[in-house]
């Protein structure tokens, strides 16, 4: 009797690039069995796909079982979803799965604070769930500004699932936040020998953008080169912004129109083509750019400052004024007491102009309003300065 031939499974994962496409594959099935409400089946799946010992960018699509292609999905599916979800919740062997959904869902809704909450409960889980505290980590980071407890978050990450090599990048910054810049360089180092080859675009533009916000533009300027050359989404904008830190204007200019034309929602790319237009005096055009930059809904620091400082060099007072008092009244507070000049409403324009370009100058490469990497150009106070 000859032998029957066992049915192909979608478990038997080929090797190399064909196991990558499978996994993939497999988390699309996941998250449609998501959609549809089918949540047992769906995390059923995600449990098979984890026992994989999976690379690092298949745990970074599976952290989240919604697939992010639903952005534009009106909150009444995500609301009818997270309901469904809770009422499934409870002690059962995929339980896990129900925190990691309910946590995704009620972030994707802005309720930020249950979202936080629901989180919580990820850290009482086996280590092997570790992995599923990284949008927690994020939350902590972006909305809390909590660098101790998000690293902490980022270390479980790494305990459950090390493949997972963007979570010690992030450890680095959150070491170049605090000071401990060669610690944070060592980890990049690292990471660029030992990450897969198809990673290391992404760790030679990441390193680049950590020595531009140090301002270390020379040396930033390798890495960002090659991860062009590699064809990174975002060195393009770092490139030209250590381009323009190092006044080579026209070539900065080249490479964020560059990556506007491709990404011409890019706003940090904006905000720097803007500032590369008033430093060649462009000021209308960098009007333009600036104000699509303040468009965007997540307070464009950088926007304003710049926005000011074009305003005033067309003579606009009263433009100046009203960019200026759009920064965060304490960034104010601090740099008027750190130069020893109160701005007052009969404060001539160069005094606010003096004060905006320190801020910039302080900033060095920094263009992003994530506040926790304020550290990196807000100085600690640590006696009173004497006024002048």
């Amino acid at each position: 009797m000859s032998a029957t031939k066992r049915p192909s499974s979608p478990w038997d994962l080929p090797p190399g690039s064909r196991r990558l496409e499978a996994l993939k594959l497999l988390v699309q099935r996941m998250r449609a069995l998501v959609a549809a409400g089918q949540f047992d089946p769906a995390f059923a799946i995600g449990e098979r796909i984890m026992a994989t010992r999976p690379p690092a960018e298949v745990v970074e699509a599976i952290m989240y079982p919604v697939d992010r292609g639903m952005s534009t999905a009106p909150d009444s599916k995500f609301y009818d979803l997270l309901r469904a979800s809770l009422k499934r919740s409870g002690r059962g062997r995929l339980r896990a799965w129900y925190l990691l959904l309910n946590t995704v869902l009620l972030d994707r809704l802005r309720w930020s604070y249950d979202a936080l909450r629901e989180s919580e409960k990820l850290s009482g889980l086996p280590r092997r769930y570790g992995w599923m505290r990284w949008h927690r980590g994020l939350m902590l980071l972006n909305n809390h500004w909590d660098k101790d407890a998000a690293a902490a978050e980022f270390r479980a990450v790494l305990e459950s699932s090390p493949q997972v090599w963007k979570a010690r990048a992030l450890l680095a910054e959150l070491d170049l936040s605090q000071g401990a810049k060669a610690r944070a360089l060592r980890t990049m180092d690292r990471l660029l020998r030992e990450v897969p080859e198809s990673d290391r675009t992404s760790v030679l533009g990441w390193r680049g953008e950590m020595r531009l916000w140090i301002g270390e533009y020379r040396r930033a300027l390798p890495d960002l080169d090659a991860a062009v050359a590699r064809r990174s989404p975002l060195a393009l904008c770092w490139r030209g912004a250590v381009l323009l830190k190092l006044k080579r204007f026209r070539e900065a200019l080249a490479d964020l129109d560059a990556q506007l034309q491709e990404h011409p929602e890019d706003q940090e790319a904006l905000i720097w083509r803007g500032e590369a237009r008033r430093l060649m005096g462009r000021h209308r055009e960098a009007l333009v750019d600036l104000d699509a930059a303040c468009r965007f809904g997540n307070s464009p620091l950088w926007a304003y400052v710049n926005r000011a400082l074009t305003r005033a060099a067309l003579g606009d007072g009263r433009g100046l004024w009203s960019d200026y008092l759009l920064l965060p009244e304490w960034v104010r507070s601090y740099y008027s007491w750190k130069l020893g000049a109160d701005i007052k409403p009969d404060t001539p324009p160069r005094a606010l102009e003096a004060q905006l370009k320190a801020i910039l100058e302080a900033a060095r490469g920094i263009r992003r309003n994530d506040r926790y990497l304020y550290s990196l150009w807000i100085e600690p106070v640590t006696a009173a300065r004497p006024r002048r």
